[in-house]
């Protein structure tokens, strides 16, 4: 009995060891820090690629562990919420299948300020009379910033000219650093890296950038010389409009436009007139209007009381009157009366 009963205790402990070896545990599990940040990650356990298993993952930190996903699918775990910059922990992480678990696949003891990795910086290039500025912003920390977290820290600064390979180094604590030594109007290329606590953030890409003349006048400068010249010539053209409209007026209070009465345009125009008619007789020879004048007499006595005697008599007349032929009879009858008539004859000029 005694030996049957032992047997059934060592065939009892090989089926649960037997058991327990049923679900294969996680291979490769790490524990990854990048900026204050805590992940752990693994991979699925060895001959199991068409197996899907689940995982626990936990993490302790004083006294006991916690579960922080449970039952995931995936392969890695954020602990992050659960850290603090300066705290120390363990991870582990076990498979499931079926209702079964493998063992628990631990990590040592993790520290973030040791373990975790800086990315690489922000560099932005920035020239102006014939100096280049390196401007370095840090990588955003997931638990407080850098500086919090490691204190002093520097930058490693690589620059050189654009196709060479020989490079210049610099190691500064300020993020804003100008550049020494550049010629002008040289492109130039920039690479940094941080250094913290014995270690070195990831490398930055690489920026390049032409310097600039040293000579170079300020943007804000042209803009201030072009405004006051424009202000000059606007105050010059008010100016010059303002004397233009005091002469102006000036004058017109001096020479007023005065309207002049219509009887005193009509006298000036009529003298205006006279002084030409009068300029025009001193350069023309004069002429001068005459008409013929007939007078016919008839003697009261004689026998020549049917004859009538004809002679011519020249009137002078004055300029632009008419001209008139008369015809004078005497009757016999009326010998002490001279009866006239005329008629119009055309002018004769001499």
């Amino acid at each position: 009995m005694n030996a049957l009963s032992c047997l059934s205790w060592v065939l009892l402990f090989y089926i649960f060891c037997a058991l327990a070896e049923k679900v294969p545990a996680p291979e490769n599990v790490r524990g990854i820090s990048l900026n204050m940040g805590l992940v752990l990650e693994w991979d699925p356990p060895q001959n199991t690629m068409n197996t899907l298993f689940n995982y626990t993952a936990e993490i302790k930190g004083w006294n006991m562990y916690e579960p922080v996903c449970l039952s995931s699918s995936s392969l890695s775990c954020d602990f992050t919420d659960k850290v603090s910059s300066f705290g120390t922990y363990q991870l582990r992480v076990r498979a499931e299948l079926h209702g079964e678990t493998s063992d628990w696949v631990q990590t040592e003891t993790l520290s973030l300020d040791l373990i975790t990795e800086i990315s690489a910086p922000h560099v932005e290039l920035k020239s102006r009379k014939g100096q280049t500025e390196v401007d370095i912003t840090d990588p955003p920390m997931k638990k407080k910033n850098l500086r919090d977290v490691f204190g002093n820290i520097s930058y490693l600064i690589r620059y050189w000219k654009y196709g060479e390979t020989k490079k210049e180094e610099l190691i500064r604590e300020q993020n804003r650093v100008v550049l020494p030594r550049l010629e002008p109007l040289v492109k130039y290329c920039v690479e940094v890296e941080i250094l913290y606590s014995k270690n070195k953030s990831q490398t930055s890409n690489i920026t390049c950038l032409t310097n600039t003349p040293s000579n170079e006048v300020e943007p804000w400068l042209i803009a201030v010389v072009l405004l006051v010249s424009f202000l000059l010539v606007l105050v010059a053209v008010v100016l010059i409009f303002l004397a233009v409209w005091f002469g102006y007026r000036g004058c017109r209070i001096i020479f007023p436009d005065a309207d002049l009465p219509e009887d005193l345009k009509k006298f000036l125009s009529q003298r205006s007139q006279s002084s030409i008619l009068s300029a025009m007789q001193e350069n023309t020879p004069v002429k001068e209007d005459f008409c013929e004048l007939r007078i016919l007499h008839k003697e009261p006595i004689s026998s020549l009381d049917n004859q009538q005697i004809e002679g011519p008599i020249r009137i002078q007349t004055h300029k632009n009157e008419c001209c008139i032929g008369a015809n004078v009879k005497q009757s016999s009858e009326e010998k002490s009366k001279m009866i006239i008539t005329t008629e119009q004859k055309p002018l004769l000029l001499e």
